[in-house]
């Protein structure tokens, strides 16, 4: 049988000039892959030497950094006993997420028992339709492609059990998020029917969205934030987060994610559980950013008191990232972890990011701002958005530069390094301890705030957006019927109004409006905290408008995207820019409206009835003339061609007549509707 396969040099050699594959070699990639991992069970059995990799989110040119730097393409690859082990999140994010998955299927069928690839919560219809890669993939290989894809991903396993030592007493758990209240033992992941969509709640769910509870600061006690987490259980008790089991969780052990949106966070107790009942070491994850590529958890001595595991060589929990420079925005390290075969040994590498080409089908981008224009016509498809926006909101383009330091700044400076060399040795070492405290003390405030910023479940992100764009909705009705009430008192007894009135009334949104607008959001809103940053903005306009603009230019179009001034650009501000934008459209249109009396037109509905009359009575006398001649000369063929153009102004006056009458008819069916 021939085979469509390439190679996976070809395969990289074109992925990196950015060439695809056929519909067909695709379709044979996934399918090929599907069956081989079909056949493997929830959790897989591995032994060490084996290689670990965090999440990769479409980064196909940093991908093909790790992989050199594990010698995967290097012959002795074949011969070294090395498996590679994937936690998942292969795609949405990056540019190259249909390059990444075909590249790994194909290492998976080229070396099915040397290659393993778990489940991640992005490897599902839910998550990839929402964060990119099925608009990927409809432009580079079409819709049909991509929900051969999502098939492929149910039948990616969970977990991975890897034996560090012969005697199977170090055994590490792999998984992409993290742990469940109701998966107690091995044998309950076992047993879980792996090949379907997700929920938002479930087994299935929390091994593909827990996170670790975010630890308070290392000085403090990790009982009393137990002791804390009880008390506020008790205070609101948790639902369990799954129809199979009727236990309720352990709400010391279990809070609920509400960064995420579903799910739990699992506290240092959970984990020394889990462990210790099922005889392993310690657990390697995924699933969250990390500024150095990994993560140890739960490693402070203060903890040591809640470990009951026999084996206490390593943290209980390590998390690796495989993604630089997250997003092109985060300028975060990339690693990956390999477990060794020699007991107590974890080797972690470093890389940083590669500097990739820019996509050359940005375009597949571009057929999304024709969906936008057809909902709303009053956003222009281009930069031009951003610099109205700043003209409305009076940004001014600053070009001076920077200011130099004074004089004055200049000698604090350095009356403050006297100081520093003036200080005793002890007070140096004090100086330099609280400096150094300071420091971890803002990496710590900086991993926190990015923990409360993690990538929300769409459904949470949905939520979120309704109740935004509900209480703006509410806010400018509440204005409107303000400014409606005050113009109608100040018309007078007669009750006549000036033609502005239409345009002091807010305009309001129709459900498609405000459901593509919240679409424009999420696009821009990278990171998911329902706050878009200077970065989103730069990277909004490359991938979607594909342009590139400079820092300066990002900064002033976010600034003109804050229509409340509060300092961050959030969906009341792009839903106030849609008004702004839709009451400019709707003033420049506003003299063909006619007289409705709910648009208000800028022309009285008097003046439109004495046009037409007008135009009809100067109209007839000329069309009777025309057919009196039409008559008598309609024999001539030649001279009537003379006479018609001749008489071409009065035939455009009767069709003016007639169409005014026309509008006329119209505007009085629509006033008795």
């Amino acid at each position: 049988m021939t085979t469509l396969t390439p190679s996976l040099a070809k395969m990289r050699a074109q992925f990196e000039k950015q060439e695809r594959l056929s519909m067909e070699s695709a379709l044979e990639i996934i399918h090929t892959a599907h069956d081989v991992m079909d056949k493997e069970p929830n959790l897989l059995y591995l032994n060490a030497p084996v290689v670990v990799f965090g999440d990769i989110h479409g980064q196909f040119f940093d991908l093909m950094k790790l992989l050199d730097k594990c010698d995967f393409f290097q012959p002795s690859f074949a011969d070294s006993g090395h498996t590679l082990l994937f936690l998942g999140d292969y795609v949405d994010r990056g540019a190259f997420s249909c390059e990444v998955m075909l590249f790994l299927l194909c290492m998976k069928t080229h070396y099915p028992s040397r290659v393993y690839l778990l489940r991640g919560n992005h490897e599902c219809e839910s998550i990839s339709s929402f964060y990119g890669f099925r608009v990927e993939c409809k432009a580079k290989y079409g819709l049909s492609v991509y929900y051969h894809f999502t098939q492929c991903f149910k039948a990616l396993p969970l977990a991975a059990v890897v034996s560090a030592s012969s005697n199977g007493h170090h055994r590490v758990f792999c998984v992409h998020a993290g742990l469940s209240p109701s998966l107690l033992t091995l044998a309950d992941i076992e047993a879980l029917d792996r090949r379907q969509e997700p929920s938002t709640s479930g087994p299935l769910c929390d091994l593909l969205w827990s996170d670790p509870i975010p630890e308070a600061d290392e000085s403090d006690n990790p009982l009393d934030e137990a002791t804390n987490m009880e008390a506020q259980a008790d205070a609101s008790p948790v639902e369990s987060p799954s129809s199979v089991e009727s236990n309720e969780p352990n709400t010391a052990k279990w809070v609920p994610n509400t960064v995420r949106g579903c799910s739990y966070y699992y506290s240092c107790s959970a984990v020394y559980d889990f462990l210790t009942t099922n005889h392993l070491m310690c657990m390697v994850r995924a699933h969250e950013l990390q500024d150095e590529g990994y993560l140890f958890h739960f490693a402070s001595p203060a903890y040591a008191a809640l470990d009951s595991r026999p084996v206490k060589d390593f943290p209980p929990v390590i998390t690796v990232f495989s993604a630089a420079n997250y997003c092109d925005t985060y300028h975060n390290m990339a690693a990956y972890l390999t477990i060794q075969r020699t007991a107590r040994r974890f080797d972690v590498e470093q890389t940083t990011h590669v500097v990739h080409p820019f996509p050359r089908s940005f375009h597949q981008s571009q057929g999304i701002w024709s969906v936008f224009q057809a909902t709303l016509p009053y956003i222009p498809p281009s930069n031009d958005f951003f610099e109205i926006m700043a003209q409305l909101n009076h940004v001014v383009d600053e070009d001076d530069p920077p200011e130099a330091p004074s004089r004055r700044q200049s000698t604090d400076n350095n009356d403050a390094d006297n100081d520093d060399v003036g200080l005793s040795l002890d007070e140096q070492d004090a100086a330099s301890t609280i400096s150094a405290a300071s420091d971890d003390s803002r990496r710590h405030q900086r991993r926190l705030a990015r923990r409360n910023s993690n990538e929300k479940h769409p459904m949470a992100i949905s939520k979120a957006l309704d109740a935004i764009s509900s209480q703006w909705t509410a806010k400018h009705m509440a204005a409107d019927h303000l400014t409606t009430t005050t113009t109608t008192k100040a018309k007078g007894c007669d009750g006549s109004s000036s033609s502005e009135d239409g345009q002091t009334r807010q305009l309001a949104f129709t459900p498609q409006e405000v459901d593509i607008i919240k679409l424009i959001f999420s696009l821009m809103d990278v990171d998911g905290d329902l706050k878009l940053g200077q970065d989103e903005i730069a990277r909004f306009i490359q991938r979607i408008l594909g342009d590139t603009i400079s820092d300066k230019k990002a900064k002033r179009y976010l600034a003109a995207l804050d229509c409340n001034h509060d300092g961050h650009v959030d969906l009341d501000d792009l839903l106030s820019c849609a008004a702004m934008l839709k009451a400019r459209h709707d003033a420049t249109s506003r003299l063909f409206d006619g007289g409705d009396g709910r648009r208000g037109g800028m022309l009285p509905w008097t003046v439109l009835q004495t046009m037409s009359v007008v135009a009809i009575g100067v109209g007839l006398p000329y069309a009777a003339r025309l057919w009196q001649w039409w008559k008598t000369q309609v024999s001539s063929r030649r001279r009537w061609l003379k006479r018609a153009f001749g008489s071409t102004g009065s035939g455009v006056v009767v069709f003016v007549g007639l169409a005014w009458m026309y509008m006329t008819w119209q505007r009085t069916r629509r006033r008795k509707t």
